[in-house]
């Protein structure tokens, strides 16, 4: 590598307009890299596209402008590709050194995104993690970190945990609380389903005027809003390679029961600490109710330390998983795999 700084080049491709975290912190990736100087572009199906539910401001340009360059230079050109791209690693820009930026180990096999099939036997998903192309992995969670590092024995050193930053300028609590549950039945939706229709089943759920918040294809501005007003979220994501909706609800000033999907298991640790925070087993609808019963409870007896814990929790979270936490360790992260470059 040379002594200029190397050019990266970011696969968000297809270009999907749904509200989708992941998504989203990809372009977060791109401008904390373009916040440490460096030159970055989003490969697109459309270089004009953008999901429009979010803000973001980052260089764009065309898959198939990108594939008819001649000026691309393994000595200063890095390709950071989604875990979901890994069976296409071989294929993409080949010869070129790349990031693999996984926000979900579960991803890497294929398992819950329906198209398995198309994802290499596991061992072979090993050995595209070890390919001489790879240099560097990225990831989003302390569980992540873990399975990347011991379990696909990459080590330490080629695995760099990135902090998932949320936008605390808007994830914060309603100056009014209401009674209300909120949920995303995005993944699980048969689960959210269910445990929609046991809550409603139960007499302190309609006796202390209790109502849901269904989030779903709803615009950016009214996810922040339900969360800001209401006092629970229910989590249905598994398997989660962090569980951002988790964060945005903390940092609204939510108790969170439900899946920590693994990856979201260092969200619900934070969460229990403050005793606003219960995960429940995978498939145990019975779990969501006891637990949305036991928090209604204790609102009835401690409100005011209930509310104060929820604040609590809140700072935590805005102050741990914030924009500039993470600028910071990408900023670090960096620095590691540059230096494995030579730069």
């Amino acid at each position: 590598m040379s002594s200029s700084s190397p050019r990266y080049w970011l696969a968000v491709h297809p270009d999907l307009s749904s509200p989708i975290g992941g998504v989203k912190q990809l372009h977060r990736l791109a401008e904390a890299l373009m916040a440490c100087g460096r030159d970055v572009t989003l490969i697109q199906q459309s270089a004009e596209f953008h999901p429009g539910w979010f803000e973001s401001q980052v260089n764009t340009t065309s898959v198939s402008a990108f594939r008819s360059r001649t000026d691309l230079d393994p000595k200063r050109d890095v390709v950071i590709l989604p875990e979901t791209f890994l069976p296409d690693l071989l294929s993409y820009a080949p010869g070129l050194p790349k990031l693999l930026f996984n926000q979900n180990g579960a991803y890497s096999f294929g398992s819950g995104l329906g198209s398995a099939n198309r994802f290499p036997p596991p061992q072979d998903v090993l050995g595209l993690y070890h390919h001489r192309e790879v240099l560097h992995v990225l990831c989003v969670s302390e569980h992540d970190e873990q399975l990347l590092s011991r379990g696909f024995g990459l080590g330490e050193r080629r695995v760099s945990r990135l902090v998932n930053g949320i936008e605390t300028d808007q994830f914060q609590p309603a100056s009014r609380k209401h009674y209300q549950v909120a949920l995303m039945p995005r993944k699980n939706s048969q689960d959210a389903s269910v445990v929609i229709a046991l809550l409603k089943a139960q007499p302190w759920w309609r006796d202390g005027g209790w109502k849901l918040a269904v989030i779903q294809n709803r615009p950016h501005s009214e996810v922040v809003r339900i969360l800001g007003e209401s006092l629970v979220f229910l989590s249905f994501g598994h398997p989660e390679g962090f569980g951002l909706p988790v964060a945005e609800a903390l940092a609204s000033a939510c108790a969170v029961a439900g899946y920590s999907g693994l990856g979201g298991r260092e969200l619900f640790q934070l969460a229990a600490d403050h005793s606003i925070g219960v995960e429940v087993a995978y498939g145990d609808w019975l779990g969501f109710v006891d637990a949305v019963a036991a928090f209604h409870r204790s609102l009835s007896k401690q409100g005011e330390e209930v509310a104060e814990a929820l604040q609590q929790a809140s700072d935590t979270v805005r102050q741990r998983y914030s924009a500039a936490a993470m600028q910071a360790s990408v900023a670090s992260a960096m620095a590691r795999w540059e230096a494995q470059l030579g730069c």
